[in-house]
């Protein structure tokens, strides 16, 4: 037994050991970005830990390979269990994970719920008023025409943009001499710049090429732009050197120059730096400006957008951030400016529809305004980024990583249909107002437009045809009320849905002061006569009463003794004579031996046995149509045997087949009280047989029988 139990500890403690080096090692990958590795160590991991940081670790893990499903499921167990030591970043994680799988009501109650608790009154109204915009951006429809492009394959493809005659983007690295490394967040090969005909689009990304040898390297390179004139390009590179502090390596932005038919010149921008990443550069249409999305310090949120002046001399300025207006505390990401210098970028920050959208902040007067959502189907639950342009034709290019795309990111080509026209939902409340008498419009009169809470919102005077109208805001509370002078005030409390541009009827009726005064006095003379009416036809109708209840009392006192003898008489000569009658209608009910006897045909038993045969059954069917018939009839059912077997066998026999009768007749809807079961065994046979043998079948068959007799008929 000693042995048996150390066996299990020293199992014990390699199983803990191992589970202590798998959670280490499944910790190590997700600290490195090696999401895609992560995962599955932390799943197996699960049936014996389901600590917060190895949910923390799991839902971020999915997060960040975009299994957005499971990174719901995982973050709402996070919080559903550790809710109280959770900060805000899961709770909103969890809800850019619901909105990616179309569940936005749910989304923007985890976020409510969670400000409301903290008492953050101001993200409430915040979240709420989201919520509003996505709605109203929602209703403009499909704004564009988008296809996924045939050169996209199951591995990323994004940061299209058309370069003369070609479409230039970036790639997983499509064809190495060697055994390719991977990158290890979602386990596909390092980015590449390629560039493919335009005119051989739809002939699959064969015909892609790496744009230059000397602007690929091992490493990441990705977004890029590239000046008019085709000599200078500043594209996304990742360092090679990683941080101490989060094993990665940060994004920084190079410059080429395009000399003999080559790109040589390559250097880091000089505010680069190993500590932060400085990425997706876009140049202004004048290119004098290069545009930028960093997490340096200073940013309001992980990543935002900035701007550095490019000098004549080929220097640069100070960066500078493009302010609250655009940054958020979350992702702004890939800008773009088009020929009009309006600024394009992705952001996750903003009322969006989930994960990166697309976003527009047009320029007025030097400065960016306050941007707006692009709008449908460019923007769905999942990353949309990187867009590309032309404002003259309104044809352009984006980056998607969302369902149904042939895998990882895509690109898709998109053409702008519809303008961008984002307005709140709005109903109308249209009425006439008319003379409640004579139904004629009322002009002249004043109608008045009130919120919820009883203030005035609009005022109109009615013209001839007394026809108004108020525009109102959808899923709200108002109401109309109606003056005018010599008429009685009316309102009525309208009720918006959610039904846009709809047409509510807010038709009032005014009722005229004179009319009603006249209608009162009307009514009060009518009032007045009926009263005197009524009080004299009920004083009148008293002396009757009292005078007829007089005679009446004298009269009942010298019948009363007569009429209730003669009562009983008469109840029990006509009980008798209805009973009588029965029978004497009745040929199935007769007399017999001082006997009152239901007869039918025969019911008889198989030998041994008290089931209701068949043609038993619809006999007793029969007895019971009589039985409705007379509701007051009591019978006894007396059920008989033949002789075989012995007296206290054939006593419960007959006992068993007059309860099976019973129960027959009780199920065809008469009640227990009404049927009495008797057995009789065979101490009354029809047929008297000395032997079994001195009877024959049919003479034994005559004496197991069921007779129906009256005992009582009230």
């Amino acid at each position: 037994m000693k042995k048996f139990l150390f066996i299990w500890f020293i199992l014990g403690i390699t199983v803990s050991t191992f589970a202590q080096q798998e959670l280490k090692r499944a910790d190590t990958y997700f600290e490195r970005a090696y999401y895609s590795d992560a995962i599955p160590l932390y799943e197996q991991l699960l049936p014996r830990n389901k600590s917060s940081k190895l949910i923390k670790n799991l839902a971020d893990s999915y997060y960040h390979t975009f299994d957005m499903k499971a990174a719901a499921r995982w973050y709402g167990y996070l919080i559903s269990n550790y809710g109280e030591n959770t900060d805000e970043s899961y709770y909103f994680k969890l809800n850019q994970s619901l909105k990616a799988i179309g569940e936005y009501e749910k989304a923007q109650k985890i976020l409510i719920d969670f400000y409301v608790e903290k008492d953050q009154n101001d993200k409430v109204i915040q979240t709420e008023k989201d919520f509003k915009y996505i709605k109203n951006v929602s209703a403009i429809g499909e704004r564009f025409k988008i296809e996924n492009l045939n050169i996209n394959t199951t591995t990323s493809e994004f940061g299209a943009a058309r370069i003369d005659s070609n479409l230039v983007y970036s790639a997983s690295r499509k064809k190495t001499k060697t055994l390719p490394k991977l990158y290890r967040w979602n386990n596909e090969n390092y980015l590449d710049i390629y560039s493919h005909p335009i005119d051989k689009i739809t002939q699959g990304d064969s015909l892609s090429m790496p744009l230059s040898s000397a602007i690929n390297s091992k490493m990441h390179e990705g977004t890029f732009t590239i000046t008019k004139d085709r000599k200078t390009i500043y594209f996304t590179r990742n360092s090679k050197k990683k941080t101490e502090k989060d094993k990665i390596s940060n994004l920084k932005i190079y410059r080429a120059e395009y000399v003999d038919g080559t790109w040589k010149n390559i250097i880091p921008l000089p505010f680069n730096s190993d500590n932060f990443s400085t990425e997706h550069p876009a140049l202004s249409p004048d290119e004098t400006k290069l545009y930028f999305a960093s997490d340096r310090e200073g940013s309001f949120g992980s990543f935002d957008l900035y701007v550095v002046n490019i000098q004549k001399d080929g220097f640069f300025g100070n960066p500078l951030n493009l302010g609250k207006e655009i940054n958020t505390d979350k992702k702004e990401q890939f800008p773009f400016l088009d020929e009009d210098g309006n600024l394009y970028f992705a952001s996750n920050g903003h009322a969006g529809f989930g994960l990166l959208d697309l976003f527009l902040s047009k320029t007025e007067n030097g400065k960016f305004k306050s941007p707006d959502n692009l709008g449908l189907p460019v923007n769905s639950g999942y990353d949309d980024f990187s867009l590309s342009l032309d404002s003259n034709t309104n044809l352009g290019y984006f980056s998607s990583n969302r369902p149904g795309g042939k895998g990882s990111d895509d690109i898709y080509s998109l053409l702008e249909t519809k303008p961008l026209l984002i307005e709140d939902c709005k109903q109308l409340i249209a009425g006439i107002l008319t003379d409640k008498t004579t139904k004629l419009p009322l002009a002249n009169a004043t109608i008045e437009l009130l919120d919820a809470s009883g203030k005035m919102i609009e005022k109109i005077t009615t013209s001839a045809n007394a026809s108004y109208k108020f525009q109102i805001a959808c899923s709200n509370q108002y109401k109309i009320q109606a003056h005018k002078e010599g008429y009685e005030d009316n309102s009525k409390i309208i009720i918006s849905d959610t039904e846009r541009n709809a047409t509510i009827d807010g038709s009032l009726t005014l009722y005229s002061v004179k009319e009603r005064e006249a209608l009162k006095a009307k009514e009060a003379l009518a009032k007045k006569e009926e009263k005197e009416k009524l009080a004299y036809a009920e004083a009148k109708k008293r002396k009757e009463l009292e005078k007829a209840n007089e005679l009446e009392r004298i009269k009942k006192e010298k019948q009363v003794a007569i009429k209730q003898k003669a009562d009983l008489e008469k109840k029990e000569r006509e009980r008798i004579e209805k009973i009588e009658e029965v029978i004497a209608n009745e040929e199935a009910i007769v007399k017999e031996n001082e006997r009152i006897i239901i007869k039918t045909e025969e019911i008889h038993f198989d030998y041994s046995l008290w089931y209701v045969r068949r043609e038993a059954r619809e006999r007793l069917g029969k007895v019971v149509a009589i039985m409705k018939q007379n509701p007051g009839m009591i019978i006894e059912i007396g059920t008989h045997t033949d002789i075989r077997g012995n007296e206290e066998y054939n006593r419960d026999l007959s006992q068993k087949r007059a309860d099976s009768a019973k129960e027959f007749m009780v199920k065809n809807g008469i009640t227990e009280d009404r049927i009495i079961a008797k057995g009789y065994g065979e101490s009354q046979p029809i047929v008297k047989c000395e032997t079994e043998e001195s009877c024959s079948e049919e003479d034994h068959e005559w004496n197991r029988r069921c007779e129906m007799v009256v005992v009582k008929w009230q």
